[in-house]
């Protein structure tokens, strides 16, 4: 596969799982309060049991293509000689979204409930403790997750100093969210990937344009096209992020 073909995979998962991600959770029925009780989660099952199922289903998709968006981003970061930061934020990523994909399977279980006579209620209230545990662990995961990326993002500077700043303020903000325990803090999540994917999936097609420009001119006699600007290449602020400066011996 061609560099150009690789970037714009990584291109597309990113400019398309936050979409997604917001599309998902406006369709899912609005849950209202801090940390929706049984009672408000059983509600919204019994008024309609087939969006919830739907919405649930969605959402363990959902979470599937945010996982691949943050593989996407890993990959422009190893591009770019960034191994430290994003080396562990990938795999804390892929944690949440497991723990995150089973609270939802667990939830869909009480569109089933309907239709088996059982209460929705006594179903909610049974699964609650261990919806919340999987739920806590996948937020705290997906925080620490996405604090690393940004910390990789902010170090490698794959982008203009201002859009750096922009993504990287995105990042922390997605993390921070996933710790409300608020239902409207899924929308500032989505809201805040697209704000960070959608630059990163930008920076993504014009990496592949440029590798795929330079390979087609050595392979002829034409100007060599210019080269985007590798982490290796910066000598501002943001290669020092995590290194230390040698002192001058006099």
């Amino acid at each position: 596969m061609s560099t150009l073909t690789h970037n714009w995979f990584r291109a597309a998962a990113m400019a398309v799982a936050p979409v997604v991600f917001l599309a998902v959770f406006l369709y899912h029925p609005y849950l209202a309060g801090a940390a929706p009780g049984p009672e408000t989660v059983a509600r919204a099952v019994e008024a309609d049991p087939t969006r919830w199922a739907a919405a649930h289903l969605a959402t363990i998709g959902a979470v599937a293509l945010f996982v691949l968006a943050f593989q996407g981003l890993r990959g422009l970061l190893r591009d770019a000689g960034e191994q430290l930061w994003s080396f562990f934020a990938f795999p804390l990523v892929i944690v949440s979204g497991v723990l995150v994909a089973a609270t939802a399977g667990m939830r869909l279980t009480a569109a089933a409930a309907t239709q088996t006579g059982v209460a929705p209620l006594a179903l909610v209230e049974a699964v609650r403790p261990w919806a919340l545990t999987l739920l806590v662990g996948g937020s705290v995961a997906f925080l620490l997750g996405a604090l690393a990326f940004a910390a990789g993002t902010f170090r490698a500077g794959i982008m203009g100093r201002t859009m750096t700043i922009v993504v990287t303020v995105a990042l922390v903000v997605m993390g921070l969210a996933a710790e409300l325990p608020f239902f409207a803090a899924y929308y500032v999540i989505a809201v805040a990937g697209i704000v960070a994917f959608w630059p990163l999936a930008w920076t993504a097609v014009r990496a592949g344009m440029a590798a795929d420009a330079e390979s087609g001119t050595e392979e002829g006699d034409g100007p060599t096209a210019p080269r985007p600007r590798a982490a290796q290449e910066h000598r501002g602020g943001f290669r020092s992020l995590g290194r230390r400066r040698p002192h001058a011996h006099h």
